[in-house]
């Protein structure tokens, strides 16, 4: 594939425009001056910049005044580079020649220049599944902005989130082009005596010869064993297969479940399969925006229980995806948030019946919208035969 130019890796100018307008009324609604944004595993900068941090020391802030242009700090200056293709923020800086000085040292020096010393700041960093704003990262903020007033506001950006634009639901089926990619790699190497290892090295392959960043294999070799990543188990005939699969492209992340049969598969298995599928269908029917989110659970789980496999699933029945995974909100029976039109999750149905040597592993990735939900992928609606 050919590198990606600078309007290729980025949103849209008005997509950007109307991003930075969308937080920009949120903080004027919170009387907010600035937002101090910090990620090194979560993205956060990633939806405020277009900038991920990448290699696992790296980390990032963005200071957004309300009003003024934004600054983005990276850590390396080696990755200014990238930072610039990524980007659409003009001031970006970095710590090369500064050794002696830590990034938010920088940070705070860049926020006083700013006169924020005395603003009403929110602070960003991390969220319910990864916190990132460590007991020393508070402190110091706290001493280095000793009269400033300082709030949590984590939430405003996760809301604004939920709702993908266009440029985000492109990347998103981009990703979802290059999973389908993967699991058709899976399907052509599952042969007898072939290791786990194996087809996620072909999965792994298939994906970043085509542009993914990165693709994760977790997979089930027989109904005896749960879908997990590769612990050197092998396959053989008469065995149903299921897996997950994971695929990054241009920062956003989706999944794909997947049911092969190696074989002629037995009445139990088709008839599991048929009932994860069914189930499936049935959630992501009744997903619209402003519905709770449970919704989608309470209709999955009722097929299962019609067919007669109530207490066997194994795995969550889905989650939000995007730019992180996994974003809100869970698709659980507790999960009383409402869905939002545009949001995007993935929903999968996972069974496992081992005593009928049945299991399957069915779903992918769905936009909510007021037409109903709108799969990404090529749903998955009979057995693989490999």
């Amino acid at each position: 594939m050919a590198q990606s130019t600078k309007d290729e890796m980025q949103l849209s100018t008005g997509e950007q425009i109307q991003r930075l307008g969308a937080i920009r009324a949120e903080m004027r609604a919170r009387k907010l001056d600035a937002l101090l944004v910090y990620s090194q595993r979560r993205s956060h900068v990633a939806y405020v910049s277009g900038y991920r941090p990448n290699y696992h020391t790296n980390s990032a802030f963005v200071v957004l005044p309300v009003d003024d242009e934004p600054v983005l700090l990276i850590k390396f200056g080696f990755d200014l580079q990238r930072a610039k293709v990524l980007t659409w923020v003009s001031d970006i800086r970095t710590l090369d020649g500064e050794p002696s000085e830590t990034l938010f040292g920088k940070c705070l020096r860049t926020m006083q220049a700013m006169k924020l010393g005395r603003a009403r700041i929110g602070y960003v960093a991390g969220d319910d599944t990864v916190d990132e704003l460590s007991v020393a990262l508070l402190a110091s903020m706290q001493e280095g902005l000793p009269s400033a007033h300082l709030e949590p506001a984590g939430d405003l950006l996760l809301r604004l989130r939920l709702q993908k634009g266009p440029g985000e639901v492109l990347r998103l089926r981009r990703a979802t082009e290059l999973a389908e990619t993967a699991i058709e790699a899976v399907g052509r190497s599952l042969q007898p005596g072939v290791e786990d290892y194996a087809l996620a090295a072909a999965a792994s392959c298939a994906a970043l010869q085509h542009g993914a960043e990165r693709c994760d294999l977790v997979i089930s070799p027989s109904a005896t064993e749960l879908a997990l990543p590769p612990m050197h188990r092998r396959f053989s005939n008469g065995n149903v297969v299921s897996c997950e699969l994971t695929v990054v492209c241009e920062g956003y992340w989706v999944q794909i479940c997947r049911t092969f049969s190696m074989g002629e598969p037995t009445p139990a298995q088709k008839h599991l399969f048929a009932a994860c599928r069914d189930a499936y269908l049935a959630g992501t029917e009744v997903a619209r925006p402003g519905c709770p989110v449970s919704v989608i659970a309470v209709a999955a789980m009722e097929v299962l229980r019609k067919a007669g496999f109530h207490g066997c699933l194994t795995y969550g029945l889905g989650h939000g995806i995007g730019l992180d995974l996994p974003e809100p909100y869970e698709v659980e029976l507790h999960t009383h948030d409402s869905l939002v039109n545009n949001m995007a999750l993935a929903v999968h149905v996972g069974a496992w019946a081992p005593q009928a040597g049945a299991a399957a592993f069915v779903g992918g990735p769905i936009l909510v919208s007021e037409r109903g939900s709108i799969p990404l992928d090529r749903q998955q609606t009979e057995l693989i035969l490999a």
